[in-house]
């Protein structure tokens, strides 16, 4: 060791690591992944309004394509399904949020099961809120997760 120089434990090189990548990815587009405090936050948010107090943004049925608004959603996720995962706020665990031009977009994943959760994208700093786009991934969400941002739910 050089003289001088600070030992990092494995512990505090997380922290930072942690605390550079959030530093980074306010960048425009980037998820940043959301306290459990925070998440708490969004779950009062969402347990203070009724599902159809949210306007459903064009994006939820725009084509895959972007060419065209359709009557079928994007994802595959209808209305009266997407109602249904809104009200089991008790299955949400973990939430991100990603840095728009007019604010942020809330990416909120509700665990259907073992290895299946939706992702519902939520555009809270507009009134009326909206619900952006609904999608189910087939994958376990502490997995996925941690591959992805090295934390845990």
């Amino acid at each position: 060791m050089l003289e001088g120089s600070v030992l990092i434990s494995s512990q505090n090189e997380n922290l930072i690591t942690l605390i550079i990548l959030v530093i980074f990815m306010e960048n425009e587009g980037e998820n940043i992944p959301l306290s459990e405090e925070d998440v708490g936050k969004v779950k009062m948010i969402l347990n203070e309004k009724l599902f159809e107090d949210f306007e459903i943004h064009r994006h939820y049925f725009l084509s895959k394509f972007g060419d065209f608004v359709s009557d079928i959603p994007r994802h595959g996720i209808g209305l009266i399904e997407l109602k249904e995962i809104y009200e089991k706020k008790d299955k949400i665990k973990r939430g991100f949020k990603r840095k728009t031009a007019k604010g942020y977009l809330y990416t909120i994943c509700y665990d259907e099961s073992r290895n299946v959760f939706v992702k519902v994208g939520y555009i809270l700093d507009e009134s009326p809120m909206k619900i952006f786009s609904a999608i189910r991934i087939f994958r376990n969400l502490e997995k996925s997760v941690n591959r992805k941002y090295g934390l845990s739910v």
